[in-house]
């Protein structure tokens, strides 16, 4: 029955995209919007491979770039959200189809076994719980802290969550931009500094710290890392999303 119901809201906001293609053009229009993103992308990607930086990540680069365009235009968030429509669409698929790497190195996953699982619960439940506490001690809003539970789940289950909670998706998706820049461009530093260098753990902590922008950083460094950062991240999803709306209710 939730399946169904999702792939209703999924088709419902299909419907709304392609109706906003037909509006009369403006600074928020899909037409302007959706070639901002990927030319904002095309140049951040650039500028990273030609420096080699991980502190100039292809998504700062382009949320700069895409920043400073729409306070130019005077876009705001919910214009800029509407325009992106077809991007958040796509949110889901593209999720799935980090799926792929996993399947190549499944019998490796496999073997793994349960320090696996362990290790998942851990991290699943002390990366929340330890923003959470921090923003309580320094007297968080209760918007803040139901932002805060969504930090290391990918940006879709983030938004649904959100949601779900009655939060506020912007900034739900705005504290996940930020944990998975973060720890794409800090976390393999600091693994190897601590003397991480097995890629199965590497991967596999970037996937529960850092979730979608964790695990294309970890493709880059291999096949291997990346499945095990993607099986991360899928799992730490699914509990997040079946745990925290039943701890919210108390």
């Amino acid at each position: 029955m939730r399946m169904w119901n999702e792939w209703q809201r999924w088709l419902t906001q299909a419907q709304q995209v392609a109706g906003d293609i037909f509006e009369p053009l403006s600074a928020a229009h899909p037409l302007v919007i959706l070639p901002l993103n990927a030319v904002a992308f095309w140049v951040g990607l650039q500028l990273y491979r030609r420096s080699g930086s991980p502190l100039l990540h292809p998504v700062i680069g382009a949320s700069l770039l895409v920043f400073v365009t729409l306070w130019l235009m005077g876009v705001n968030f919910e214009g800029y959200q509407r325009g992106s429509g077809l991007l958040y669409l796509l949110l889901g698929p593209a999720i799935v189809a980090l799926a792929i790497p996993l399947k190549q190195n499944l019998a490796m996953v496999r073997r793994a076994g349960w320090p696996l699982m362990l290790g998942l619960l851990v991290g699943a439940i002390l990366a929340p719980l330890v923003a959470v506490l921090i923003a309580v001690l320094l007297g968080g809003s209760r918007m803040v802290l139901i932002a805060l539970t969504t930090k290391s789940v990918t940006t879709p289950v983030a938004l649904a969550l959100a949601q779900e909670l009655h939060g506020i998706q912007s900034l739900a998706a705005g504290v996940v931009a930020f944990t998975g820049v973060i720890g794409a461009v800090f976390g393999p530093s600091i693994l190897r500094r601590l003397s991480v260098t097995d890629e199965r753990v590497l991967g596999f902590s970037l996937g529960i710290n850092a979730h979608a922008i964790g695990t294309a950083r970890a493709l880059e460094i291999s096949a291997l890392c990346g499945a095990f950062s993607a099986l991360a991240m899928g799992l730490c999803g699914a509990l997040t999303a079946l745990v925290l709306p039943m701890v919210a209710t108390f």
